[in-house]
């Protein structure tokens, strides 16, 4: 029997992108291209394929681009820079872009040799590595003995190779809290900054509603929406009339501050774009397509907007600002990346003093508050909180910010909070209307129903086996032990079933758990997981934990091998590769030399994936090694 998890989670994940406009490169044409061996394969520019004796591959155009755009280098770096000018010509292109197309490339050629064939410089581009040599081939338009030196121009076609993302968010009300300014004359107030709750939904669909923005003096609210069939939708509220209306499907949006225009990002088709949608015309507007999806989106002043995108998973979001006037792309934060995946993951603009201030992840108990105007930094405030969400107060120098279930105010001259509110549901996203008299702040809440399915594959039947109207995640089975992830207590929790029935791990760990990736051993006492770049065990019959190594290892992803020993990813050396920890001689051995993200030993053979490349790689030169470790 297999566990299948379902569950229906709030994610908040858009496309994000970058621009790079240098060190242009010029690549002659030939009137009559060839072919060439690159180690032993023979690249075929005019039929646009890689084949050997056995095989033929046909090159996506961005690959082919990508190729010749090496080839042409004749091994020397090529930048990521030039890729954009030369294989993109110059279009808003992300980083995840280029990597799906070198991964692509190596996909290629790994189907033909082990060789590497495509080096990777940290920090500079790539280089082709492999030998290249001229060669004959015959096509109907050229003579089998022509012989000519390679080099060719570059495509133009916009970026197709598009991962495609899911919108799913689940939100169980939509609250009115009214934030009263001092002239308010309810009695229980203390400061002028405290909230009063008026504890009534604002909008009556059926479904849920999430991710909210506001104009500048609150006439329309923006909301997502998801009915009860999952299908998503972005609705605009009047506050005056109470009307609610349709505009956008499948996207993530976010409307002006004068109500004119909503920034939008759509991922469908395999095809990721950022648009701007009209409100007055109901006219759309293509700006640029894009890679990965960021997590949010806010408009600034003179028509700009900001958005945030990461180099790749591993690395910490970075904010953005893209102004659609002049089509400029500009990066406002470099957030450092050692063990920081988050990084400046949601940030809010005050239209009084185009100040945008933004959360930047630290830690699960801390996080920083930037304050900054265009490229100036004027503040910045690290504060004891894991904090979530953030928006300006209309006075100008507070900001309302929210860790879980909590709303504090924040003065951005000193960095000094408060505790406003502490409320009884999580707290998914916030936004501030504005009134002569007070200001009403609009807080959406987040919920999950979900279930784990015990699936039988002989007789094809299947039953719940367990469900909660929180998160049920990562069913495990090992020996006679069961385990899964959940939320039903308060946050993350490993869970235990025992005679049919869920018992809490209750460990307390100095972080959230959060959701994690773990598995029992073969034995099912013991549960290992990695946190914060650590290795961790947990013993399930004493109920204690340990770290695994002492020195923090930059870890990821953690598996057990069949002598108990540990094989695990880290990318301290900054690219992900597998190591083997052996527990009787403390000793980490490194077992990929190109890259590795998750891998176990079978029957002696090691079966890895990379960070950025589909499929699992099997590496032969180092068996032999890896042999010989295992059974020490």
């Amino acid at each position: 029997m297999y566990l299948l998890s379902t569950a229906i989670v709030g994610a908040y994940v858009f496309v994000i992108f970058m621009l790079c406009l240098k060190n242009r490169c010029n690549f002659n044409t030939i009137e009559n291209p060839m072919a060439v061996r690159i180690s032993a394969v023979i690249f075929d520019e005019e039929q646009r394929t890689l084949k050997s004796d056995s095989q033929t591959r046909k090159l996506e155009p961005k690959v082919f681009s990508l190729l010749t755009a090496l080839l042409a280098a004749n091994g020397k770096i090529v930048t990521r820079d030039q890729l954009i000018v030369e294989v993109w010509n110059n279009r808003v292109v992300g980083e995840g872009a280029i990597n799906r197309t070198v991964s692509l490339l190596r996909n290629h050629f790994s189907a033909f040799t082990d060789e590497t064939i495509i080096e990777t410089v940290p920090t500079q581009g790539y280089r082709l590595v492999a030998t290249v040599t001229n060669t004959d081939i015959s096509h109907d338009k050229m003579p089998a003995d022509q012989k000519v030196a390679f080099k060719s121009q570059l495509f133009k076609k916009p970026v197709r190779n598009i991962k495609k993302a899911s919108i799913i968010a689940v939100t169980i009300a939509l609250l009115l809290i009214a934030l009263l300014s001092t002239a308010s004359k309810v009695k229980n107030l203390t400061t002028p900054n405290q909230l009063s709750l008026v504890s009534a939904p604002l909008v009556g669909l059926q479904g849920r509603e999430y991710k909210l923005s506001a104009t500048q003096f609150g006439g329309l609210i923006l909301f997502h929406h998801l009915d009860e069939d999952d299908r998503q939708s972005i609705y605009l509220y009047n506050t005056k009339t109470h009307a609610q209306n349709q505009i956008l499907t499948n996207s993530l949006a976010a409307i002006s501050a004068d109500g004119k225009r909503i920034v939008y990002a759509t991922h469908l088709n395999e095809q990721c774009l950022i648009s701007i949608y009209y409100v007055l015309t109901k006219q759309k507007q293509s700006l640029f397509p894009c890679d990965e999806p960021p997590t949010s989106l806010v408009w600034g002043e003179n028509n700009t907007f900001y958005f945030n995108k990461r180099f790749s998973k591993s690395h910490p979001y970075q904010v953005y600002s893209y102004n659609v006037n002049t089509s400029r792309l500009k990066q406002i934060t470099n957030p450092n990346s050692k063990n920081n995946t988050k990084g400046d993951f949601d940030f809010s603009y005050n239209h009084h003093n185009n100040q945008l201030a933004i959360i930047r992840y630290i830690s699960e108990s801390q996080s920083t508050i930037i304050i900054k105007l265009e490229e100036q930094q004027l503040n910045k405030h690290t504060v004891n909180l894991r904090l979530k969400n953030l928006v300006w107060h209309p006075n100008g120098n507070t900001l309302i910010i929210a860790d879980t279930n909590r709303l504090f105010s924040l003065d951005t001259t000193n960095g000094q909070y408060t505790l406003l509110k502490q409320l009884d549901f999580t707290i998914s996203s916030l936004a501030v209307i504005p009134t002569k008299l007070n200001a009403s702040l609009l807080v959406s809440s987040l919920d999950v129903v979900s279930e784990i399915v015990k699936y039988n594959t002989l007789n094809h039947s299947q039953h719940v086996w367990q469900q909660s109207a929180r998160t049920e995640l990562l069913p495990r089975m090992q020996a006679h032990t069961q385990t899964f992830l959940s939320t039903r207590y308060k946050s993350h929790h490993f869970w235990r079933v025992k005679n049919n029935k869920a018992q809490l791990i209750d460990i307390d760990f100095p972080f959230d758990l959060q959701f994690v990736r773990y598995e029992l051993s073969d034995d099912g006492s013991r549960i290992l997981f990695t946190k914060h770049g650590d290795v961790f065990e947990l013993d399930l019959n004493k109920n204690t934990y340990q770290k695994v190594f002492i020195k923090n290892r930059s870890s990821y992803v953690a598996n057990y091998d069949a002598h108990n020993n540990i094989i695990y990813s880290g990318n301290y050396s900054g690219q992900w590769q597998l190591w083997l920890y052996q527990r009787s001689t403390d000793k980490h051995t490194q077992l990929t030399l190109n890259g590795g993200y998750s891998g176990r030993i079978v029957d002696q053979y090691l079966y890895y994936s990379k960070f950025n490349v589909d499929g699992l790689v099997i590496p032969p030169f180092l068996m032999e090694a890896i042999c010989r470790i295992s059974v020490v």
